[in-house]
């Protein structure tokens, strides 16, 4: 099962097509929640003007300064990084952390300096599950990345952070709020204006891209901001695609890893694709061939045992040794999983272990991405053969 032919391959990426368009009826009949975005037309790289911009991943928030200098996309940015503290990642007021994002701001201003007299205008880009109900308001509909805070669930981020931000006094009005996937479309299309699809893959995964107004059935009338033969971009969340209607082709290894997760039955396809996943589903199944006595002589270690303990970068060094004696795969499995000893032929099924799941991660995700393309070509949205910057990929 971990090896998917020509034929399963299509069946995914029809299966995902039809929940694509699911999802844009309703909130109901998709694991695609393909939440409209409310972001239409298409940067030229001609625009200009000074910005600020504001993303949170994960722990980590990055407040930034955008020159926009027009000529084709040229720009500059001044960046400066923050950290979350561990112990505001949970707890029983939402407002705590909300707080702490301000005061990133806050410092971040200080050091750039301001004018006097002037608002500057804000996107932010949030990590979390947002139900967009305009393009600078929308619920919180999960936080995720390891955040929990119950009491932020339901609430209008864009403005319980305005009311934040004036009791700071900050010269600061937040104009548009869109996630990774959206932000990483529109910053390459300011410089590559035929941009049509952003994609994120890292240690999770999504995809945006453009489609018509017309098709969105869910946003009912057109909304003030797009006629029904505009464009506007749409939010997949494909990272829960296969959750709950058995489209992906799992395997016991995927159940085990899902059933064991912190989020059960959701998000199965960034399960199968991503991150810190990948090397779980290594551990997994390393862990059963050592009990059937297929490898290192049935002895594990405590590195091995431990869930998640299996780095996923270590499935690049073991898939790129080309070694006679699989050398480099010996000191990921020796070295740092301390396993006690190993022979060529345990590296070499442990290599051959790392590339099936690598391959089957890459294949699914290129079925995603065809399903899309379909879906963009069948619904009139050009995508010209010689147009350079058509996707992007943030790995």
């Amino acid at each position: 099962m971990l090896c998917l032919d020509k034929s399963t391959i299509s069946q995914i990426a029809d299966s995902f097509c039809a929940e694509l368009k699911s999802g844009l009826v309703d909130d109901r009949s998709s694991d695609l929640q393909m939440i409209p975005t409310f972001v239409t037309g298409h940067p030229t790289g001609s625009e200009k003007g000074t910005y600020l911009a504001l993303e949170i991943a994960g722990m980590d928030i990055y407040a930034c300064q955008v020159k926009l200098k027009g000529d084709q996309g040229k720009l500059a940015i001044n960046q400066y990084q923050y950290k979350v503290p561990q112990d505001m990642t949970s707890g029983d007021d939402f407002i705590v952390l909300v707080d702490y994002i301000v005061e990133c701001v806050s410092d971040f201003l200080a050091r750039v300096g301001t004018q006097d007299q002037i608002i500057y205008s804000m996107a932010v880009s949030f990590g979390f599950a947002i139900r967009q109900t305009g393009l600078h308001s929308g619920k919180l509909l999960s936080l995720g990345y390891g955040f929990n805070y119950p009491t932020g669930v339901g609430v209008d981020i864009v403005q319980l952070m305005h009311e934040r931000v004036q009791l700071k006094g900050l010269p600061v009005r937040i104009v548009a709020i869109a996630n990774d996937a959206v932000c990483t479309l529109l910053a390459h299309a300011y410089q590559h204006p035929s941009t049509r699809l952003g994609i994120v893959h890292s240690l999770g995964t999504n995809c945006a891209y453009y489609d018509m107004t017309q098709n969105i059935s869910k946003l009912g009338a057109p909304s003030t901001t797009a006629s029904a033969h505009s464009e506007m971009i749409v939010n997949t969340e494909w990272a829960n695609f296969g959750s709950s209607r058995r489209t992906l082709p799992c395997t016991w290894f995927d159940r085990k890893l899902d059933r064991e997760s912190i989020n059960p039955q959701f998000h199965v396809f960034e399960k199968m694709t991503t991150g810190i996943f990948l090397g779980e589903i290594v551990r997994i199944i390393l862990t059963y061939l050592i009990d059937q006595n297929l490898l290192f002589r049935g002895e594990s270690s405590p590195s091995l045992n431990t869930p998640y303990g299996f780095d996923t970068s270590y499935m690049y060094v073991c898939e790129a040794d080309q070694s006679t004696d699989f050398d480099d795969t010996r000191v990921i499995l020796e070295d740092m999983m301390n396993i006690p000893r190993t022979c060529v032929a345990d590296r070499e099924l442990v290599k051959r272990v790392c590339q099936l799941v690598g391959i089957r991660a890459a294949l699914l995700v290129g079925a995603a991405i065809a399903a899309v393309i379909q879906h963009m070509m069948t619904s009139g949205i050009s995508l010209g053969s010689n147009d350079d910057g058509c996707v992007i990929c943030k790995l």
